[in-house]
């Protein structure tokens, strides 16, 4: 079989394909994830004339109307694989017959289907050697080159010309999607963020270790390697159930569905709190600092330094408008943003945060510098990203890297200590200004109508961004009368924010309406539009009824330039002082023009809100 006919195979299967660089495992597509294709003529093309001589490689996530992924057994550098499939099978059923590639380290690659998108994984759900390629993941396919001389195969009446890939067993899918009922919030790689000393979690883990904890729960060392321990459950003398320092992650991993916890990961006080509080880190947080209190670090010039300077207090100026993004982030403030589902609450917040990572207008005001924006995403799939980015019209030309994001993170409960530790020290890796949280319910743990839940929130998560001054854009869901009385759940919502817009849309309009606010200069209402410009959907502020002369326009450029202390969004008064010094750095003006000039800087338009 050549290349292109196991290409071609392939794409009649639904499979997307991409050229591989021979005797590597290097996509030749730049933008191979969107560009991979499962078109017979495409693939035709690619393969005789574009890259002929390439290598073929197999696109996972995605195929015609299900989804792809491929399990991959890996038995090389010491690892065994097969040894933990054989486990894994003895424990939960045998693998049905599916297509089945043979690599050229030893290795195998089985291909199977399913009607659900499954993540890459790198041996965190199954164990050690078994490792996951789905969404956003592809692999080398037959007849395909390796860099050692060898060639991928197949195994032996398992080809793709012999046999359809397999449905995925009800057990598989169950190892590769359950969310671990507690310490879901431990980072994938690494617990750095969690470094904070003082932290109960932190201090719990410095004083244990896991070989004392695990075995006097019953758990017994198998053996070692390679750095990472393998453990065998309470109640079985062979198999491995879980491991320990796996690619150097202090963490349990544990892969056995009848284990005294749930399968997932594990810091040690995670495991503490599972096994003595049944998951509940709020009551193993109370119950450890019972025994053991914070003790107090911060110096006696450190505490005093918390109290309000009222010389300086007097001299500064507390009524200005401060806007990041008007009329959603206003700086160093907290903004709340709700609609009924499918309204477009994230489109409005992507919107927003992305132009303001990129430096572009935001909602067609001017532009300004970008901004670092951390961004939380715990709904979207890096599919609805992708469609929602190019509707914005933004392609891989533009740069994002100012945009922070997250896809389903795996963070504590932002309503702990633990999670808001993790979100502070993201802001800290990455500078960012602006946090957005999407949506606030999937980000909590508790119930969504205990009071207590959102408090939580706001002593934790909520009042570490504000003490640092970071601004925070959250999203969520209006309650069942449409909003009319607020966000759904508890009334506690409000109780931590600055602001919080009701999101209403009809057609392409969308009205943002202000329910609550401590700041006086936020608007009570806003108007915007999505426009339709061929495929892209920008959203723009409604046209203002107060229009500048291009002479204004350019004395609020230049004021903006001579004076650094004025931003767009602040209201500045055009006193005798202000006129003077305006003169006295060289702007020549009409008097009649300076004040409209400051409106539109106060309006954050130095431009037409509309231009491109």
């Amino acid at each position: 079989m050549t290349v292109l006919d196991a290409a071609i195979a392939y794409a009649r299967r639904g499979i997307r394909v991409i050229p591989i660089q021979h005797a590597t495992k290097i996509p030749l597509l730049k933008a191979w994830t969107t560009e991979a294709s499962n078109d017979e003529q495409v693939v035709r093309e690619w393969f005789t004339t574009t890259y002929k001589g390439a290598g073929v490689g197999i696109a996972t996530g995605r195929a015609a109307n299900r989804q792809f992924f491929v399990l991959d057994i890996d038995d090389k550098n010491g690892k065994r694989g097969s040894d933990t499939l054989a486990d894994l099978e003895a424990e939960h059923g045998q693998l049905p017959d599916t297509v089945t590639v043979l690599t050229p380290t030893g290795g195998r690659h089985l291909y199977f289907t399913t009607t659900i998108e499954i993540r890459n994984d790198a041996g965190k759900r199954l164990g050690e050697g078994l490792d996951i390629r789905g969404i956003g993941g592809y692999v080398v396919a037959p007849p395909s080159t390796h860099e050692n001389g060898g060639e991928y195969t197949f195994e032996h009446g398992y080809a793709i010309t012999d046999l359809k890939p397999a449905d995925a067993p009800t057990w598989l899918i169950h190892l590769l999607t359950i969310q671990p009922k507690i310490d879901r919030a431990k980072p994938r790689d690494h617990d750095d963020f969690l470094n904070d000393p003082n932290l109960p979690s932190s201090r719990y883990n410095a004083t244990t270790n896991w070989h004392d904890l695990l075995t006097q729960d019953g758990w017994n060392h198998a053996y070692s390697d390679a750095g990472t321990d393998y453990y065998t459950r309470p109640g079985k003398t062979r198999g491995i159930s879980a491991s320990v320092n796996h690619n150097g992650n202090d963490a349990l991993i544990v892969f056995s569905t009848n284990a005294p916890v749930p399968e997932g990961g594990y810091s040690r006080f995670g495991y503490y709190a599972q096994t003595r509080h049944g998951g509940d880190w709020k009551k193993a947080t109370n119950e450890y600092l019972g025994r053991n209190p914070t003790p107090i670090t911060s110096t006696p010039d450190e505490l005093l330094n918390q109290l309000v300077n009222w010389s300086e207090f007097w001299n500064q100026d507390h009524t200005s408008e401060d806007w990041i993004a008007y009329p959603l982030i206003a700086r160093g403030r907290q903004t709340a943003l709700f609609a009924v589902a499918k309204v477009g609450k994230s489109y409005l917040a992507l919107a927003c945060t992305a132009a303001l990572a990129t430096g572009k207008p935001i909602f067609g005001r001017p532009a300004q510098p970008p901004v670092h924006v951390l961004y939380l995403d715990y709904e979207m799939t890096p599919g609805d990203l992708l469609e929602r980015l190019e509707r914005l019209g933004y392609t891989e030309e533009d740069n994002l890297t100012h945009l922070h994001y997250a896809i389903i993170p795996s963070l504590p409960a932002l309503n702990t200590y633990e999670g808001a530790a993790a979100v502070m020290k993201l802001v800290e890796l990455t500078g960012a200004q602006v946090v957005v949280i999407d949506t606030t319910g999937r980000a909590v743990e508790g119930e969504e109508n205990s009071a207590d839940t959102y408090r939580e929130f706001a002593r934790t998560t909520g009042l570490s961004l504000k003490a640092a001054g970071i601004a925070m854009l959250r999203t969520d869901h209006a309650g069942k009368d449409k909003g009319k009385s607020g966000q759904r759940g508890s009334s506690a919502k409000n109780d931590d924010v600055d602001l919080v817009y009701h999101m209403e849309r009809e057609a392409h309009h969308i009205k943002l309406t202000r329910l609550f606010s401590r700041i006086t200069w936020a608007p009570n209402e806003v108007e915007l539009v999505e426009e339709t410009l061929e495929d892209i959907h920008p959203i723009r502020l409604k046209d203002s009824d107060q229009t500048f002369t291009e002479k204004q326009y350019q004395l609020a450029s230049a004021i903006l330039r001579h004076f650094p202390h004025i931003r767009p969004g602040q209201r500045h008064k055009a006193s005798r002082d202000f006129r003077k010094q305006v003169r006295q750095a060289g702007i020549k003006y009409d008097t009649n023009d300076l004040r409209p000039a400051l409106d539109a800087i106060h309006m954050n338009r130095t431009s037409d809100p509309l231009g491109f």
